[in-house]
């Protein structure tokens, strides 16, 4: 199913731009893409340090 999609000229321009950048064969396909690459995590949501150990309780709490 078809549907028109109003853009500003501006908006039109960079569709065109990712596509050529792309290679995509249409507009659908670089909006596709771009909803795709929103959807990731982002590196941060993996932590700050990923090549910290876990984590180890003391043996005797302080607080004890």
């Amino acid at each position: 199913m078809a549907t028109t999609v109003a853009v500003k000229d501006e908006t039109l321009l960079m569709l065109k731009e990712m596509k050529e950048k792309t290679h995509a064969e249409s507009f659908d396909e670089v909006i596709q893409q771009l909803v795709l690459q929103a959807k990731k995590p982002k590196k941060s949501f993996f932590g700050a340090f990923p090549k910290l150990g876990t984590f180890k309780r003391e043996e005797i709490d302080r607080f004890t």
